[in-house]
Formats: C-alpha cells, sequence, structure tokens
C-alpha cells in the first residue's frame, strides 16, 4: 500500500510538471523577485525563498504560487523601505525558525536586524539537517545567522561607530537556556546535538552578543520562517518595511469587513469562479490564504486551479514584456 501510495505521488507530480517554456519563465520570474527581495522588498523573501526551492522542477501549483507572489508585487509597488537610526548603538537581532515546514522534513531560519526602524539585514533560508524538536531547529536557525551577527559588529566598529550592545531575540526559551549554558541545559532530548552548535555560548559568555526574550506575537523573524496571514501579517510588515502610518499599506487602514484587500488589474479580476481544490497553506506555499502575505485578494478561495494558472500566465507574459529595470526602480525609490 505504501509503495502504491509513493507512486501515485511520483505520478501526480510528473502528471502536474510544466512544460520547459514555463519552466524556465517560472525560474526567470523567481530570480528577478530574489534580486529585488534581497535589495528593496525584504517583505517578499519569504515567498522567494520557497519558490526558489521549486525552480528545478515547478509543477502547475508552484506556477499558481508565482502568481499570487506576482499579484502581491503587482499591488505593491509603491511600497517603499524606508531606514531609520534611532541613534542609541543597539544593533537588535530577531532569529527564529519554522520546524519541518518542508517536503524533506528541514527546518527554515528567519532573522533581520534594525537599528532603529526597518529592516537593515533579511534573510529566510532552509536549514541543512532535520532536527528532532523545534527547540533544536532554533537552535540551527541561530547557528545560521550568527556568522552575520558577529561579523556585523565588527563592521560598525571598524567604520568608527558606536556599538553599546548586540542583542538577539528569542522566543523559544529552552533554545535560550541552551544558548546561555550550553550541555549544561541539555536533556536527553538534546544531547545528541552537535557540539559546534553550542558556539554561540561563548559569544554570549564573552559580551558579544545578549539574548533576550521576545513574545512570538512580536517576534519580527516569524515573518521570515512560514507564511502569515491576516493582520499579523500586515503588523509586522509594518515593522520590517517601516511602513509610514498615513501610507494605503499601513495595517492601520486595513479592515477584515473588506473584500478586497488590495487593488487588481481588470484582467486578473476576470478571472474569479469556481472552488479551490487546493489549500493555500500547505508546506511549499509562497504564502497562505486569502489574507496571507501574497493575499492580492480577500476572495482568492473562489478562484478555480484552472483559472489561476491561465491568470498567472497571463500575468506573467504581459510582465515579460514589460521593461523589469522601470519596475526595480519604482521599487526602490
Amino acid at each position: 500500500i505504501i509503495v502504491f501510495l509513493m507512486s501515485l505521488h511520483i505520478l501526480s507530480k510528473v502528471i502536474g510538471t510544466v512544460g520547459k517554456e514555463k519552466s524556465d519563465t517560472f525560474h526567470k520570474m523567481v530570480m528577478q523577485l530574489q534580486y529585488l527581495s534581497q535589495r528593496a522588498r525584504p517583505d517578499l523573501r519569504t515567498a522567494v525563498s520557497f519558490l526558489c526551492k521549486r525552480v528545478s522542477a515547478p509543477d502547475e501549483d508552484d506556477y499558481r504560487k508565482l502568481t499570487r507572489a506576482m499579484r502581491y508585487l503587482q499591488s505593491t509597488v509603491n511600497l517603499k523601505l524606508t531606514l531609520e537610526s534611532d541613534g542609541s548603538g543597539i544593533i537588535r537581532w530577531w532569529v527564529d525558525a519554522s520546524y519541518a515546514v518542508h517536503p524533506d522534513m528541514k527546518g527554515h531560519t528567519g532573522g533581520t536586524m534594525s537599528m532603529g526602524k526597518g529592516s537593515v539585514y533579511s534573510m529566510a533560508s532552509g536549514q541543512k539537517l532535520v532536527a528532532r524538536s523545534s527547540t533544536e531547529s532554533e537552535l540551527i536557525g541561530v547557528h545560521d545567522v550568527m556568522p552575520q551577527i558577529i561579523w556585523t559588529g565588527y563592521f560598525l566598529k571598524a567604520q568608527g561607530l558606536e556599538v553599546v550592545e548586540n542583542v538577539l531575540y528569542q522566543d523559544n526559551m529552552s533554545a535560550m537556556l541552551l544558548e546561555k549554558n550550553g550541555r549544561r541545559s541539555s536533556t536527553k532530548r538534546t544531547r545528541h546535538i552537535n557540539i559546534r552548535y553550542f558556539f554561540v555560548k561563548d559569544r554570549v559568555a564573552s559580551g558579544e552578543i545578549s539574548i533576550v526574550h521576545c513574545p512570538t506575537k512580536e517576534m519580527l523573524a516569524d515573518y521570515f520562517t512560514k507564511p502569515l496571514q491576516g493582520m499579523l501579517f500586515y503588523k509586522l510588515q509594518d515593522y520590517i518595511m517601516n511602513v509610514d502610518p498615513s501610507s494605503e499599506f499601513h495595517s492601520g487602514h486595513r479592515s477584515v469587513l473588506e473584500s478586497n484587500d488590495f487593488p487588481v488589474s481588470n484582467d486578473l479580476s476576470n478571472d474569479v469562479s469556481g472552488n479551490n481544490p487546493e489549500s493555500e497553506n500547505d508546506a511549499d506555499g509562497a504564502e497562505g490564504s486569502e489574507n496571507d502575505a501574497d493575499g492580492a485578494e480577500g476572495n482568492v478561495s473562489s478562484y478555480s486551479y484552472k483559472d489561476a494558472v491561465v491568470g498567472g500566465e497571463r500575468l506573467v507574459e504581459s510582465i515579460r514584456s514589460s521593461n523589469w529595470a522601470d519596475i526595480a526602480a519604482v521599487t526602490s525609490k
């Protein structure tokens, strides 16, 4: 039975795989989104990170998720990243990890840094090994970001800036104990963890960084670990992009009673029909349901699978025919 089910899963992937031309288009568009996300649009990093894992063999479902990301970009093309320093000399880092979110059961690391308002540095990356618990996944996540944390402190000091403190915020108390105490806080559930993941303890002991607990709902790095939905997404987006309260994109101007979160073009709005047979919240998802990170519309669940693909092709073709440099220029203002 297991072999039969695995065969059906493989067959469904083969049948759903897009042709070479579509695959090349998918690869190209994801790379263009990656270019933007690494420079002017950190709010796209989570979606791009998940999509990058599918560029080798995308299927129709991946193409549909790319469509959602492109529609989100189309609807927020004037959303600007603004950076401000509070002058305190404190470098603040938020690091989080999601446990076993990928098909290979590996976790996902998210991290962001700010010196006041706006995300100066952000990352969203799949982890390299399978963790046995969320605590272990969080420890691996800190290990992934730690070189950047240390280097940033050295770099700013070399520029003549006074670095008062390097603060690392986390929401997992068990992981924080392991990072502060090393093997002394290890139990039978964590004693198998490789010693190299405890080198953060030496950095804490030397005073290079300090670890502070952050409530989960205020954890900015949560934005980069998995698809978020509704007002939590918009709230964290406000912090990461430093959205002005008067901006149309600020969470304070959104209402759960609105049917559409963002305006969409007439071509895309004409594609509504049927029911969506796929869950918007699956592990590979660029973003989740109607009100999630790429939620271009509140009524997106009324899209059928076929219509979503057709709408995606229409959008990608329209963007392919335009000047991407102009789009990047507008976004980076």
